[in-house]
């Protein structure tokens, strides 16, 4: 597991297979790079340079604060075309500084603009700031998540973001938080009533649990697309259970059984905020924020849109 995922690591051991050369550590074919102390016209191999860039950058050659906080890595991740420097060349440079490794390399892969390699001769290069601006970091951050098998090649256009978007995080989740506060506060004052102990009830929390559970495991596993998928499911549930159950016209004939639906999807929808934030944390830290004041309150206040609905860039229409 050390380096994954399994195509890189196939990769790498084919490189291994073929037999390993020293590897000089300066260079004296080109001037531009860091000089080698005491040795005119060698400058340091750029790859040596670049690598050790990484424990410099959190204090090296200082042992304590940064550098024993974060060295070794947990993961070391690069791009799939540098795999080689990064799998071979650089655990033989820590070896032989008797430094410790990463403890485990992944290699992802390329996103595509329109499923083109983004080139500046194509004239498509994509700055992802300007994405984040437009769209927000939390759904782009989704999207690719959701849309791309982490480890592979994904492509993406300004269409897709927002209708994956709108789509999943403003009208399925989004719609479900917003239905089920709105009712809350309509209904009851504000007050969240506990959930309820039905067999429907049990099962859509039942499956809440699993989509926890599964989302967990994928994501642990780097396998983000999977675990947004055992989400999604999840969320779908508790809008079919909405649908069903239909709390609206409960509220005309059965109030008590109102107040264990709206509970049910209030615990519903907090717990699957919590399995949906390391992907979306600022939307969600605004759905806590929400729900704490609440609880300080004694009641909710009127909810506003988590995940409002994006629009398309202008550029891209």
């Amino acid at each position: 597991d050390f380096i994954r995922p399994d195509s890189r690591r196939n990769e790498v051991i084919r490189f291994v297979e073929g037999g390993l050369k020293d590897l000089s550590v300066s260079r004296t074919s080109f001037d531009w790079g860091v000089p080698v102390p005491g040795s005119d016209g060698h400058v340091m191999y750029v790859w040596v340079d670049a690598l050790t860039t990484y424990m410099t950058g959190v204090g090296y050659p200082d042992r304590d604060g940064e550098f024993a906080r974060y060295w070794p890595a947990d993961l070391h991740l690069i791009g799939k075309d540098i795999v080689r420097f990064h799998a071979v060349y650089w655990p033989a440079f820590l070896m032989s500084a008797d430094l410790p490794l990463p403890k485990s390399l992944f290699g992802h892969g390329f996103l595509l603009a329109r499923g083109e390699k983004m080139s500046k001769s194509l004239g498509n290069v994509v700055d992802p700031m300007d994405l984040a601006s437009t769209y927000g970091v939390d759904s782009l951050r989704y999207f690719l998540m959701r849309e791309v098998s982490f480890g592979q090649d994904g492509s993406y256009s300004d269409e897709a973001i927002v209708t994956r978007c709108n789509a999943e995080l403003a009208n399925s989740f989004g719609n479900l938080a917003q239905r089920t506060f709105s009712m809350i506060v309509k209904n009851l004052d504000g007050v969240v009533p506990a959930a309820g102990e039905s067999e429907d009830d049990r099962e859509l929390l039942g499956k809440v649990a699993e989509a926890e559970a599964g989302a967990k495991a994928r994501f642990a596993d780097y396998d983000f697309s999977a675990g947004l998928d055992a989400w999604m499911s999840a969320v779908f549930a508790a809008n079919a259970y909405v649908d069903a159950q239909a709390p609206w016209a409960l509220r005309k004939t059965d109030p008590a059984r109102m107040a264990e639906v709206l509970g049910t999807l209030a615990a519903a929808v907090e717990r699957l905020g919590g399995v949906v934030e390391p992907i979306v944390p600022g939307s969600i830290a605004r759905l806590n924020a929400y729900l704490d004041e609440g609880r300080a309150a004694g009641r909710l206040a009127p909810p506003t849109p988590i995940f409002p609905r994006l629009e398309l860039a202008a550029t891209a229409e």
